[in-house]
């Protein structure tokens, strides 16, 4: 798994902020990378004034430069001693980018979720977000001020926590979780935090609590049927928690975040990476403004695994 991984860049520092993490998954997967960068068109706007016979020129120019800007970055050394190929293409970028992983049989997406859009910008409407979105393979979308990023995190654990709703579309993500896990945390085991959210005791009433208690029952099953499915792999160290909650987004988003949670956090045991499906318990749907998984993409400061 993760054998061909690809890293969309933009030209911007903020972008290249997710080559340290791209390089590590390879190191540890043995893996190819594939350096991207997409030209956009010119508006039409553009071409009413400069005439379509200067656009194989401007493209070419744009091209080169492209190239150029890659080639460096290869040389850079992020990427030392991992087999590279870098890939232009024109379009617009989400589409292109998503083209271009699936005719080179990427496995994995690796990119920022600021460009270079501005930040403030940077919204629904977003490349990063439509190629989340859209992608028919696993991507992992970084966050320029998150923890993984951090120097602290390339000698440590990596704890990444995945938010189960009882479906089996949300448990597609487990195994992707603990490559990742395993991977970026190598020599050290990789962590899983399974939780799941349950509504919170004023909604449900008297049912809260056999809820809770089956939604424990729940995880630790998932726990032992993973270990067992997973025999023989890298060693994963797995925990769990229960969350009342009065919504399932904000939920995640703050367990990810507090420190100190009861049930299976201990101090220093921050949350790196969540993981988790788009599609949960509504089955394989496109997505919609408003669900889990939507939401999560909006508000969540942690990097994100989202598996199709």
């Amino acid at each position: 798994m993760f054998q061909h991984i690809f890293v969309p860049l933009d030209g911007s520092a903020r972008a290249e902020q997710a080559l340290p993490v791209a390089a590590r998954l390879a190191r540890a997967n043995h893996a190819t990378v594939t350096l991207l960068q997409v030209i956009r068109p010119p508006r039409s706007e553009f071409m009413k004034g400069v005439g379509e016979i200067v656009l194989p020129v401007l493209l070419d120019e744009a091209e080169l430069a492209a190239r150029t800007y890659l080639e460096r970055v290869v040389q850079s050394g992020a990427l030392e001693g991992i087999p590279i190929t870098i890939k232009v293409v024109i379009g617009h970028p989400a589409q292109a980018i998503l083209s271009a992983a699936q005719a080179d049989h990427a496995d994995l997406l690796v990119m920022c979720s600021h460009g270079e859009t501005d930040y403030t910008q940077w919204s629904v409407g977003s490349v990063a977000q439509k190629v989340v979105r859209h992608a028919s393979l696993p991507v992992l979308l970084l966050h320029e001020d998150s923890l993984l990023l951090s120097e602290q995190a390339a000698d440590a654990p990596i704890r990444v926590m995945v938010p189960l709703d009882g479906s089996e579309y949300a448990e597609t993500a487990l195994i992707h979780a603990s490559k990742l896990a395993t991977a970026l945390s190598a020599p050290a085991a990789g962590k899983l935090h399974l939780t799941r959210m349950v509504s919170s005791p004023q909604r449900k009433g008297s049912r809260a609590d056999e809820e809770v208690e089956k939604s424990w029952q729940y995880l630790n099953l998932v726990i032992k049927r993973f270990q067992q499915d997973t025999a023989g792999a890298p060693n994963v160290q797995m925990s769990c928690s229960v969350i009342t909650v009065d919504d399932a987004a904000s939920g995640i988003v703050q367990a990810a975040s507090t420190k100190g949670e009861k049930e299976a956090r201990r101090e220093g045991e921050d949350i790196h990476v969540i993981a988790l499906t788009s599609h949960g318990h509504g089955g394989p749907q496109l997505w919609a403004l408003g669900s889990t998984a939507e939401r999560v993409l909006q508000a969540a400061r942690h990097p994100l695994l989202i598996v199709r």
